[in-house]
């Protein structure tokens, strides 16, 4: 058979290169391209439907695989194409996996990253509830360690609880004192003076605030910092859980403490009145009462 029947019938010649008029297939990138326009979308329709950029769709539709960020990008972005414009997805896939395996120069493949479309690559499910479990313990045990360094009173609330269930037991039976010069004095006290608590050690907490519940100051004081209560405040309260850590001054002269030991106090009045009525420390009345009582004697 002559050359020129060769050519007319579209078979082999002589010297094995394809004659005539049959077409070569078309690449994966063509085919993407005929179903789009064949859709009559543009590639702006196309972009706007996968969220990929058009310049990744121009080099899909070109089969220029280099140009995108990876290989599991080339695949996953040949598939929504194909979702795109109806064409088999994994017909698609396989072909994009074709033309990337048989190109010259093609980076080697890193073994340390996974390809989204092949699930025998993705770690198991085990070892992602593994992974999980370990970070919920490192939250819990970071966030515990963040509250007790930055809220080392933030316990205090649970101190209070104490505090009001052991006022809820019967009063003790108390001593008949006898009043002394400085209770005396607390009738005379001008009910304007000023109120003032400072701390005796750092980083004290501790809350005051009105009859209704209204907040005028929380914080941790610094030692050394003081607070003066508003005057024009109605019925002061204060909450704490070192009574102990604060020294207070009405009108500039020094009272009792609210409390001798780390025991939480809540609802305390702090007027000028209600802490100069305040009786004073039981340990120095009875010392007190005993150096009387030998003077006497």
């Amino acid at each position: 058979m002559s050359s020129t029947a060769d050519e007319a019938l579209g078979q082999p010649s002589a010297d094995g290169g394809e004659t005539g008029d049959v077409p070569a297939p078309a690449h994966v990138g063509q085919r993407l391209r005929d179903a789009r326009v064949a859709a009559g979308l543009s590639l702006e329709n196309i972009a706007s439907r996968t969220r990929i950029p058009v310049r990744h769709l121009e080099a899909i539709e070109a089969s220029n695989f280099d140009s995108l960020p990876g290989r599991t990008y080339a695949i996953g972005f040949g598939r929504a194409y194909a979702r795109a414009v109806n064409l088999p997805e994994e017909d698609v896939a396989q072909s994009i996996r074709d033309t990337l395996g048989g190109a010259s120069g093609a980076a080697a493949r890193d073994a340390t990253r996974f390809d989204l479309d092949e699930p025998s690559k993705v770690p198991s499910a085990r070892i992602a509830w593994l992974a999980a479990a370990v970070g919920a313990v490192i939250l819990i045990a970071g966030f515990g360690i963040w509250r007790t360094y930055f809220f080392p009173a933030a316990n205090v609330e649970e101190l209070a609880q104490a505090a009001d269930a052991a006022s809820d037991a019967p009063p003790a039976a108390k001593p008949d004192v006898k009043p002394t010069p400085a209770a005396t004095a607390a009738a005379a006290v001008d009910p304007n003076a000023e109120v003032v608590f400072t701390a005796t050690e750092n980083n004290i907490w501790i809350k005051f605030y009105d009859g209704e519940g209204k907040q005028l100051m929380q914080k941790q004081m610094a030692l050394g910092e003081q607070y003066a209560v508003p005057g024009d405040a109605v019925n002061p309260q204060v909450w704490t859980g070192r009574p102990d850590a604060f020294e207070i001054t009405v009108g500039g002269r020094t009272v009792p403490p609210l409390g001798t030991s780390e025991v939480a106090v809540k609802d305390v009045p702090v007027t000028a009145a209600a802490l100069m009525a305040r009786p004073a420390d039981p340990v120095l009345q009875s010392n007190g009462a005993a150096s009387n009582d030998n003077q006497a004697g």
